[in-house]
Order: structure tokens, then sequence, then C-alpha cells
């Protein structure tokens, strides 16, 4: 019985020994080799699956809309397409995790991103264990990624980045300009316009996650991780107004395409006169970042031109203010030949001894005319009367540089060019005058032209409307009016204003006249110059306006300029600018039932003006609501009707009688019988 119990005892040592010694050289190879015998199975491979993962959380971009709040310019999810080559990867049911049907993966692919098959297939053919698929795999949008998705190809993946999308492209190109995504980075980064300009504010700050993940790419949610939030970047609204944007874009577009016009390039603005607000701000043809020929300067603030006529607004602005100028006077308008005396101009009576000799548009001879309709008709000959005559004609250059001109605007870090100041030789200064030898911006010309059609007082255009936070909508930044020299006096806006009004009425403006509201406006034509050309082109000219209305009291100026041959149809082009003017007048409502309509008027005692200087009766008369008729061109009034101490409604007729001497007809468009 003994002996039994020793043989029992005996081989539980031995069979506890053996599983000691299997056990203990399982656990050897294990922990040297990380194998397991019985299980067949290399736990290296296991444990050296399980990793810590750190992962970049990308931060949205600031969404960039007009002023109504449409969106221009936002962040979309989009992915970066690869492929495993590597014929190790097996998903857990040992299923392929890797390309092993090149042909019918590279006709998959090819049939849904811009990659041919033969260039699919050749990348698929790679000796790598991964690859990607160039320029045409990256920035696919989710609607490519799903198509993708579904086909179920083994070993396709995606790396999610952000792009920009804007949706209604081509908008505002040269103003919102566009961003790349930088890899190296991890973050969207402007390249021009807006999204150059407020990069830091558009842009956010990445977050950051932490995980461990084993082989088979599962979390292992029982460790802890990490998780630090983006945070997006501020949101921008625009002063932009999508419909006058988009009208203003299509405007210029047909200018272009019209065979009639055939304009080479075209630019504008549409701007709130009392705010400085820019509501459209085009450029045809439009910058194109995929184009390597496209213009990568705009032409509204890096381009500088001659004016041409639109710059005689501020040169009888300045008569105006000086009190220099007779509207009702006359001079002759037949070819003005310019004569030098002590460092001045002077008028010749031939071109013999002349330096120069200036004619209107088209060698035309009015005869004699007055100073108001040589405005109008935009008479060249007009202004060198003036420059040479009583015009203080270095009052008139401190003029420009109030306003603005030869200088950068700086509006909302736009870099804008200062243009050409050409005040040297006296017929460069004679010259000015019409808006030929110095150059300007547009930028330049809407914030002079603030003044005029304000209270004499520039306004400083400005385009970044707000700067919101992404979270709250809290305002970070509002774009204000800034108010900048007070140039001329306000009487004197107002008198260039109806000057204005009779461009359009019955000037060199007549063809942008429209029945919704009464417009005021100036025109130009300027010679061009070539860049790198010496001298001007013999057939190209840039041709201008600026418009504004309600002529009682301007809200919105509208300015087009454009290059085209001498010749085309002004007229045809003038319609596609009226597009632009009915579209801002539906947007404002500024209609005008009836033009010309008189409100209730008010019965008021007419003062005597006899022996009263003829300005101080026409600006009292005009103060009243009356409407003063100038006959003669005399200084004082010699005469009146109606008499002094008469009874008389406001904005009826009173004719001041200053002499025999340049007696014309008025305008009686729009008179009535009686007041005939």
């Amino acid at each position: 019985m003994r002996r039994n119990t020793n043989y029992k005892v005996l081989m539980v040592s031995i069979t506890l020994s053996l599983l000691f010694i299997i056990v203990g050289a399982n656990v050897f190879i294990v922990s040297i080799f990380g194998y397991h015998v019985n299980s067949k199975t290399s736990l290296k491979e296991k444990i050296n699956g399980i990793h810590q993962v750190e992962n970049e959380l990308l931060a949205k971009r600031g969404t960039i809309t007009d002023r109504n709040g449409t969106v221009l310019a936002q962040d979309v999810p989009s992915f970066t397409l690869y492929a495993s080559l590597d014929t190790s990867r097996l998903n857990p049911d040992k299923s392929p995790a890797h390309v092993f049907d090149k042909e019918t993966t590279a006709t998959q692919i090819s049939s849904i991103i811009n990659l041919s098959y033969e260039k699919t297939l050749a990348i698929l053919n790679s000796d790598a264990k991964q690859v990607e698929f160039g320029n045409a795999g990256k920035y696919l949008s989710l609607d490519q990624k799903n198509k993708l998705v579904e086909m179920e190809i083994p070993g396709l993946g995606f790396y999610e980045i952000i792009s920009r999308n804007y949706p209604l492209a081509p908008f505002a190109p040269n103003i919102l300009g566009f961003s790349r995504f930088d890899e190296a980075g991890n973050i969207q980064k402007g390249q021009l316009g807006v999204e150059l300009l407020y990069n830091d504010e558009l842009t956010g700050v990445n977050g950051y996650e932490s995980y461990q993940k084993d082989g088979d790419g599962y979390i292992l949610k029982q460790i802890e991780s990490h998780i630090d939030e983006p945070e997006d970047g501020s949101n921008i609204k625009l002063t932009l107004d999508r419909g006058i944007q988009e009208t203003l874009e299509n405007a210029m577009e047909g200018m272009s395409d019209d065979e009639k016009v055939k304009a080479k390039e075209v630019w504008g603005a549409v701007v709130e006169i009392k705010t400085g607000r820019i509501l459209g701000w085009g450029e045809y043809p439009a910058f194109d970042p995929n184009d390597p020929n496209t213009n990568w300067n705009s032409r509204g603030v890096q381009y500088s031109f001659e004016p041409g006529s639109t710059m005689k607004t501020f040169t009888i602005a300045s008569a105006i203010d000086q009190g220099v100028y007779d509207g009702l006077s006359t001079f002759d308008s037949g070819p003005f030949h310019v004569g030098l005396k002590d460092g001045k101009v002077v008028r010749l009576s031939s071109s013999q001894n002349a330096v120069h000799t200036i004619t209107n548009a088209n060698n035309t001879n009015y005869g004699q005319m007055t100073y108001d309709y040589g405005y109008a008709m935009s008479s060249n000959v007009m202004i060198a009367e003036m420059m040479s005559g009583p015009l203080d004609i270095e009052k008139f250059h401190e003029n420009l540089l109030q306003l603005g001109f030869f200088k950068p605007v700086n509006m909302d870090r736009i870099v804008d060019v200062s243009g050409v100041d050409l005040w040297d030789h006296p017929l460069d200064k004679l010259t000015n005058g019409f808006g030929q030898g110095s150059t300007v911006t547009m930028l330049q010309m809407i914030q002079a032209y603030s003044a005029i059609f304000g209270n004499g007082t520039t306004v400083k255009p400005y385009i970044i409307d707000e700067i919101l936070n992404p979270n709250t909508n809290e305002v970070i930044h509002k774009g204000q009016t800034i108010y900048g020299n007070k140039v001329y006096k306000e009487t004197t806006a107002k008198q260039v204003q109806t000057n204005m009004r009779e461009v359009v009425s019955l000037g060199s403006g007549m063809r942008f006249d429209i029945d919704e509201v009464t417009m005021i406006g100036k025109t130009g034509t300027a010679q061009y110059v070539a860049p790198g050309v010496a001298g001007y082109s013999d057939t190209e000219y840039i041709f201008s306006s600026i418009l504004a209305f309600p002529y009682d009291d301007p809200e919105v100026m509208v300015y087009t300029a454009y290059r085209a041959n001498l010749g085309h149809s002004i007229n045809a082009q003038a319609n596609y600018v009226k597009d632009v003017l009915r579209k801002v007048i539906s947007t404002y409502d500024f209609q005008e039932d009836n033009p010309g309509y008189i409100e209730q008027a008010t019965l008021n005692t007419v003062n005597n003006f006899v022996n009263i200087g003829i300005d101080e009766a026409y600006e009292s008369l005009r103060g009243k609501g009356y409407q003063p008729v100038v006959i003669g061109d005399g200084a004082r009034v010699i005469s009146q009707y109606p008499l002094g101490g008469s009874k008389l409604l406001s904005n009826e007729f009173v004719l001041l009688y200053t002499g025999d001497n340049g007696i014309i007809m008025p305008d009686m468009n729009g008179w009535s019988l009686k007041q005939v």
C-alpha cells in the first residue's frame, strides 16, 4: 500500500515538473521571442500592434459672406484617396485589406476621379506599400468619397482634409481672393484678397487628440484618451451685395462679349455715398487662380490710369469754391493754342509760336458757348480757358491732394498704388484740368467723388462690414464710416451736382438717363498708354463714367471704366450700365413715380434782389425752394420778375435780369404752359 502511494507521489511530481518545464519554456519563448507555442500566435506582433495615436483636429476657417449673409467662401470637408498595396495587410476575417485586383480597381477609381485608367493602373503597379493619386486624388468631395466607398474596393482609404469652397464663383474674385490647404501646417492659408489680408482672423487653432489603438484598428476604450478641441476662425461679413455684384459682373462680361463694344477690360464699383460701403466691385476678365495668364493685380487699386474728362468735375468745383466760376458767361470753343508767358499758360490767337493746341473731342467747334454748357458737353477748351484764366491752379492742385489723389487710400489693408502726380511743366498743369497727364486709381476716384456727391467732405470707402466670433456671433470688428478732408463748401457741392444733372439731361451723359430716377453724372475719355509701350495708343482709349442718384440727395454712385477701340457703340455700352443702375434702384427702392413731382408748395414773399450780386441772389432763391433763371451775363441783378414783395408759391421760377449781353434761351423742357 505504501509503495503505491510513493509511486503516485512520484508520478505527480514528474507531471508537475513537466508542466513547470513546459510553462516555463513557453513563458521564456514568449518573453524572448514573442511567440505563443500552444496557439502558434506571434504575441510580439499583437503587442506591437497596440500603439499610441495622436491626431490633429482641424479648425474650421472662418466663413465669408455678403452683407445679407449669403455665403461667399466656406470650409467643406474633402478627402485624399490612398490605396494599400501591402499584401500582408489583412482584415480580422483574413480577407484582403489591400488592392489585389488592380485592373478592376483602376477602372473603378478612374470612373470617379479625374485620372485616366492607364495612369491609375500605373500608380497601382508601384512597388510601394501605399500610394496616392496625385492632385487628382486630393480634395475629393464627400459625394466622390461615398461613391468609392459604395464600390467596396479592398485596400482603399481616405485622409480627411479641409478645402475652401466658393459657392458663387466666380464672384468678386479680386476681392475675395482664395486660400490653399497647407499640408505641412495642416491648415488653410490665404493666398490673395480678403483671404490673405485677413488670414490671421480667418484662421483657427487646430485641436489635438490622443488614444491607443490595437493592430486591427480598434480604439482601446479602457485607456484614457485626451482631447483639446479646435478653435474655429472668425467669420467675415463684407459690404458687398450679392444681387448688385452679380449684375455688375454680368454687365462687364456683356461689354466684353458685345460685338458693338468689344471692351478688352472693364472695371467698376457701386458705392454708398454717405457711408463709403462698397456694394459691388467688378473686374473683367476676372482673376482666375487656375489661369497662368491671369491678371493678379486688381485694376481697381493697383492700376493707375489717366481719368480723362471725369476730372473736369474737380476743376469746376475748385473754380466754384474759389468764387471765380460764372456758368452763364461764354468763351470761344474753337482750338486753344497754348502759349507760355512768364511760366504760365496763355491763349494765342493762332498756332504760330504755340507749344500745343487743345481742341474738343472730335475737334468739334461749338462757337461761343457758356461754361455750364461747356461742362455738360465736356469741352476741353472750356477747361483750358479756366486753367489759364481766373482759376488759382495751385489751389486746384491742393484740392486734388486733399481729395486723396496721388497717395494710397489704404482701404481695409488693401495695398493700392499712388498714381502719378504730373505737376512740373505749365502744360502738364493745364492738361490735369481735363484728366490727361497725371494718373489715378478707381479707388481714389470713388473717394474723391464722395465729396462732390455729399457735402464737400470726402468719405473713405470700405468693404469689411463685420468680423464675428464664430461661436457667439459677437461683433469683434465693425466697419465704420471715416470722413476725410473738408475740401469744398456744401454750396459748391450742390452747384456741381446741378451741373452734373445737365451732363445727363442734355450733355455727354444723355445715354445714361433713365426714367426710374433723376440721374447726375459725368463721362470721360482718355488716351490709353499700353504697358511697356512709349506714347499713346492710336486706337485704344479708356472710357469711363461716374453716375449718382437721386439728384436731390445722392445716395449711391456707380463708377465704370473700360478699355476699347475708338468708334465703338457707346450707347450699347451704356445699356449694360443701365442694368446696374436699375438693379441698385430696385434694391434700394429709389422710385420716382413722377420725376419732377413737386412736393406741397408754400406761399412766401419774394425778396427784392435788385443791385444784389447774382451769386447771392441765386443761392438765396434756391435756399427757399424757388427756381432762379438768370438772364444775361452781368454780375448784379438789374431787375427781377416777380418783383420784390410779391407773394409766390415755392418751386416757381424767378427771373433775374443782369443785362443784355450773353442772353441765352433757357431750356424749357418740363415747364408748364403757364411757366413758359
